[in-house]
């Protein structure tokens, strides 16, 4: 009895080891031939950020692409200055293997999404950054048409907040076709900068706003504020007799309105077409008619025959560059033939000039 035992015993050693065997086979035989132990394949986990730079009052959609279905992924944070990633949450791969979210950041951060693994997967990470610039708003004030040594109020405010930081404030050479350096102003307590400007160049002037690049945040640019800046120096020799008087400038396509020697309103204004160009020459206004329409606009000033400083039914021309589209006549926006009309008089000089 005891000898049959001993022997099943002896066949059940020898059967288990015999499986030992096969096993350690097929093992070594697979490391031969490159073919990689279970949980040892590596995941291609991603992270991608669209866009990767960003205001401070927008979101950027942040996507992990594993390609596995249902995989946990671990998503943490960490901002300039931080030792260790932050951890936020936990997200599932969809059936794509990818998972995203759309954060918003007041400042430079990156974002590490970690996955731990499985009987299958290795244990894989990916990060990426989302640059964050502040936003920089700058604005321009004057009290009317703005001339040479005229007061211009500039005006910038920075957010989220950068007290003491410094702005500069740009301005655009259309020579040298770069901008260049106006003036430097520091940000105070409401990380709001003022400065009094006095233009001295005539022309179209477009202003801009930089922020330098911190710890924190990228650098950062205003939008673009443009100012049409004329010459206080009475180029065209207005006598300051003249109670009102007004001139055509054809080359600009510009009214000046002047009282006393002094230009009080610059218009834009649409002029005759090359077939009918608006006549050249000193005229006096004789007639007011103040009940039009169609493309004469609500009112109509006649100087010379059936020549006219109107309105218009066509206000988009007045957007255009060259703008001769009229049939001699001075078209200006019905908002400004309304203005003009009730300040000028029977006998207001008109100067159309080259």
């Amino acid at each position: 009895m005891y000898a049959l035992l001993n022997k099943a015993s002896s066949i059940l050693v020898f059967a288990l080891l015999l499986v030992l065997v096969a096993t350690a086979g097929v093992a070594l035989a697979a490391a031969a031939y490159g073919a990689p132990p279970v949980g040892s394949a590596h995941p291609a986990l991603s992270l991608t950020a669209t866009p990767s730079s960003v205001r401070s009052d927008q979101s950027t959609k942040v996507t992990a692409h594993i390609g596995i279905r249902g995989a946990a992924l671990q998503l943490s944070r960490r901002y300039a200055g931080d030792v260790e990633f932050t951890w936020l949450r936990t997200l599932t791969s969809d059936a794509d293997g990818a998972a995203s979210w759309e954060p918003r950041s007041r400042r430079t951060v990156a974002y590490r999404v970690e996955f731990a693994g499985d009987a299958t997967y290795a244990a894989a990470g990916a990060e990426t950054t989302v640059s964050v610039r502040p936003r920089v708003a700058l604005t321009t004030y004057s009290a009317g048409t703005v001339f040479t040594g005229d007061r211009v109020s500039v005006s910038v405010k920075v957010s989220p907040a950068r007290p003491g930081g410094t702005i500069e404030l740009e301005q655009w050479d259309g020579v040298a076709g770069e901008w260049r350096a106006l003036q430097s102003l520091t940000l105070g307590g409401g990380s709001r900068a003022q400065w009094m400007w006095r233009p001295e160049v005539t022309g179209r002037q477009k202003l801009r706003a930089r922020i330098a690049a911190d710890a924190d945040h990228a650098a950062a640019v205003s939008g673009v504020r443009t100012l049409e800046v004329f010459d206080a120096s009475n180029p065209y020799g207005v006598p300051s007799t003249y109670p009102h008087l007004i001139l055509v400038d054809r080359s600009q396509y510009k009214l000046y309105y002047y009282e006393r020697g002094r230009v009080v309103k610059v218009f834009d204004c649409v002029l005759g077409r090359p077939s009918l160009p608006t006549p050249l020459g000193h005229y006096k206004i004789y007639a007011k008619d103040a009940h039009m329409y169609g493309p004469y606009g609500p009112r109509r000033m006649r100087y010379l025959g059936a020549y006219a400083i109107h309105g218009t039914n066509e206000p988009w021309l007045l957007s255009r560059s060259p703008r001769n589209y009229s049939h001699g006549c001075t078209r200006l926006s019905n908002p400004h033939i309304l203005w003009l009309f009730d300040r000028v008089h029977v006998g207001t000089p008109v100067w159309n000039v080259p």
